[in-house]
């Protein structure tokens, strides 16, 4: 049997910017000192990435936010199945990639997260925060076109230019205390779609016990399969 390989172009290929790159992303710096991505309340959501003038060309992130972790899991055109999965713990610190359908994962070295091109997230200029931001417009000039008051909550839109002359428009939610929408001028767009207000429970931001763990090389190279069990 064709032992399949993952090549890593295409692996990170399959992950969201916001996997990518989360840690150019503002952060809040909790109680115990840990650097973690967190938004107001816990919620899962689909981030849906594309561009207007080639809609068919979509990208589909599962997203889970919880205050016990992060998981983004990227999902097949095909089936909508993950392809791959990310799963950050805030409470242990890890970091893992997950291959679901070869049920195997590898913990990424700390303090080392991967860029897009396989070097360590830093390495290079990195984007400007869009979809998931903690704040509208950041690091970019920015100025409130609408609000819409959403009970106790607002809903905003935002002219942003970073100071190369790109612009970007985001829609900016004080209930996730976050940007949950962006389109840039070239016609980009990040928006989340299906946000729920749900909680998960720790267990399910670490590996599952009936996956195995491989070495980061073998993961990106793709580890062979297992035996079949025989007595």
């Amino acid at each position: 049997m064709t032992e399949e390989r993952i090549p890593i172009v295409r692996f990170f290929a399959a992950l969201p910017l916001f996997a990518l790159s989360y840690a150019c992303f503002a952060t809040e710096v909790s109680a115990d000192g840990d650097d973690a991505f967190r938004p107001a309340r816990p919620f899962s959501a689909i981030l849906v990435e594309y561009n207007r003038h080639s809609e068919d060309a979509r990208r589909r992130t599962r997203l889970i936010f919880s205050e016990h972790g992060m998981r983004s899991e990227s999902l097949s055109p095909q089936s909508g199945k993950p392809q791959f999965i990310v799963i950050q713990n805030y409470r242990t610190q890890q970091e893992w990639l997950v291959n679901p359908a070869r049920r195997y994962f590898s913990e990424l070295p700390e303090g080392k997260p991967v860029s897009s091109n396989g070097e360590p997230a830093g390495s290079r200029e990195t984007a400007p925060p869009g979809v998931l931001a903690p704040m509208p417009c950041a690091g970019m000039k920015g100025e409130k076109r609408t609000a819409r008051a959403i009970g106790e909550t607002e809903l905003s839109v935002w002219d942003c230019s970073d100071g190369r002359g790109r612009s970007h428009l985001q829609h900016y939610s004080t209930l996730l205390g976050l940007v949950i929408r962006q389109e840039t001028a070239e016609g980009a767009v990040g928006e989340l779609q299906e946000i729920a207000l749900i909680d998960k429970p720790p267990g399910y931001f670490k590996p599952s016990s009936l996956w195995r763990e491989v070495a980061l090389e073998a993961f990106l190279i793709g580890a062979p399969m297992l035996p079949a069990y025989e007595e």
